[in-house]
């Protein structure tokens, strides 16, 4: 399994004033963005502005999204980190736009480093290759939302709308036994509204989600942290099997079967990931 995080913060690429603000804002990883978050005709300085600041940068919990292996600019940005040392430095590398279990195969290859691949799912192409490209995805999925929901004109605000592409991204990760990690919310100045959806998103088997703001760090770590009840929970599952010795487990008068024991090891191994 590799590793979890509770929160992404996206920190623009071009902003390299921002980027020891984003390390220190909480978050499990800070992704530097050279996609979405850079100018078309800013691309080739904040790529060669990027590694120049990796390379003089030491510390953890950091992450770059490249821009889409399809894309010009994103054959420029694995060429350019595959000749750098940057990646022995980087948590993870995340693939936008990934439609094909090739693409991440061939980011892989060309990079040429045992580095884990997030995976962002957003067309409905990508969709319809869910189960393939989260094999590949060595590191997880990001359900792309934004994009998703504007090639297909649904309404991202809207729950329900998302529900069918979440729970597949979700199905998806399962399968293959990486995480899945939930689009940002837009809203930045509505917390409940974070609150709200992040705690949904942790209900349906999403492990984190992605940032857009240092502000929306704390509720989105503290929706994917085990409260003290669930963790003595958890333990007295555990205990309950280990007392019964291989025998049938009743836990307050419930049978404790397969599924409820990997359920309480996840939320103990989650507990001592924090």
């Amino acid at each position: 399994m590799p590793s979890t995080y509770r929160s992404f913060l996206f920190v623009p690429g071009a902003r390299q004033d921002r980027f020891a603000k984003a390390l220190a804002a909480g978050a499990d990883a800070a992704i530097i963005d050279l996609e979405d978050a850079v100018l078309p005709s800013e691309k080739d300085k904040a790529r060669a502005d990027v590694l120049g600041w990796i390379d003089a940068w030491s510390g953890k919990g950091l992450a770059v999204r490249i821009n889409s292996p399809r894309s010009a600019h994103g054959c420029a940005d694995i060429a350019a980190f595959a000749a750098s040392g940057a990646l022995a430095k980087l948590d993870f590398i995340m693939v936008p736009k990934a439609e094909t279990a090739v693409d991440l195969e061939i980011v892989a290859e060309a990079l040429g480093a045992d580095i884990p691949l997030i995976a962002v799912m957003e067309s409905g192409r990508s969709l319809a290759n869910v189960q393939s490209v989260a094999a590949r995805a060595t590191g997880g999925m990001l359900f792309g939302g934004a994009d998703f929901s504007a090639s297909l004109g649904a309404d991202l605000a809207n729950w329900d709308a998302m529900l069918t592409a979440r729970g597949l991204v979700v199905a998806a990760c399962g399968a293959a036994g990486v995480p899945a990690y939930d689009v940002p919310f837009l809203d930045v100045k509505d917390p409940a509204g974070l609150a709200e959806t992040t705690h949904k998103a942790r209900l349906m088997g999403f492990s984190g989600r992605a940032c857009i703001h240092p502000d929306q760090v704390s509720v989105v770590n503290a929706a994917f942290t085990p409260s003290e009840a669930d963790i003595a929970e958890a333990q007295a599952i555990i205990d309950a099997l280990n007392n019964a010795s291989g025998g049938a487990v009743l836990h307050k008068g419930k049978l404790v079967d397969r599924p409820v024991i990997l359920a309480a090891e996840r939320v103990l191994a989650k507990a001592k990931s924090v």
